[in-house]
């Protein structure tokens, strides 16, 4: 996966390129030896699942009354 970074300064090589060209400039690539990226070992997070919480007192509904009075 490319990095941002890597991006970023590879448009910036080519739009410089692109410019340079246009006074008859040539940019020859430049070559890179990239080493294989580190190993990367995944890490397992345990987790243990929050048993259900429940309500020691539940507030029971408000009946409406539908006998409204203007």
């Amino acid at each position: 996966m490319t990095t941002l970074t890597e991006i970023v300064a590879t448009v910036v090589v080519h739009s410089s390129a692109a410019a340079l060209s246009h006074f008859g400039v040539t940019l020859e690539p430049a070559p890179t030896a990239r080493s294989a990226p580190p190993h990367v070992v995944e890490r397992v997070i345990a987790r243990t699942p929050r048993a259900p919480e429940k309500l020691a007192s539940c507030p029971k509904p408000r009946t409406v009354q539908a006998d409204l009075r203007a």
